[in-house]
């Protein structure tokens, strides 16, 4: 993979380039696609694409907060050690996903998103922090939630079947509203789960 020459700009259509070090925050790209393609160090906060697709693509170390995905596809994609607070991902296309790679998440910060409503499953959001972020009424089965801090996100009505919480901290969930068949808890969190119904645990 070459490292990329290539401008960003409305109706570009690149396959495996690497973008380093680009400033797009607060601009607008449109109609946009990128397949194979790195992304490092870059900065796309407050930016906005619109109907743009990112396929099998790869973010490490970007600054995507408050990015918009207007009617964008975003599938099998990687994100690693980015900053991405505030991204409505409900605003993406997740009904024509391209590639049957989960998206993953990695040692990212996440909070204050929006995932109400999406079916996700087996996404990965690993050693994240995902404070504040809507899950509820979601599909997340076979989700690989390891090591993430879900202090204050919200779950309701969320199928969480399988999933993988293991090691992750700060999850508040009713057992009763979500659904958490073969959920993987790690025992400290399992039991603050229960204690938060009020049952009394003894030795």
């Amino acid at each position: 993979m070459s490292k990329s020459v290539v401008l960003i700009q409305d109706g570009l259509d690149c396959f495996a380039e690497e973008f380093d070090n680009i400033d797009l925050s607060t601009q607008t790209i449109k109609n946009a696609e990128f397949e194979e393609c790195t992304f490092t160090s870059c900065d796309f906060s407050e930016a906005l694409f619109l109907s743009c697709r990112f396929i099998d693509c790869s973010f490490e170390n970007c600054n995507l907060s408050v990015m918009k995905l207007t009617d964008s596809i975003v599938s099998g994609t990687d994100f690693l050690s980015c900053k991405m607070i505030g991204i409505d991902w409900t605003m993406c296309d997740f009904k024509s996903l391209l590639s049957s790679e989960p998206i993953k998440f990695v040692n990212s910060l996440l909070s204050d998103s929006n995932l109400f409503g999406l079916s996700l499953e087996r996404i990965q959001m690993r050693e994240c922090v995902a404070r504040d972020v809507d899950f509820g009424s979601g599909s997340f089965m076979s989700a690989d939630f390891s090591a993430t801090d879900f202090k204050g996100a919200q779950f309701g009505n969320t199928h969480l079947e399988y999933a993988n919480f293991t090691d992750a901290t700060n999850i508040q969930l009713d057992i009763k509203t979500n659904h958490l068949k073969g959920a993987i808890f790690s025992r400290y969190e399992a039991l603050f789960l229960l204690e938060s119904m009020g049952i009394v645990l003894v030795d």
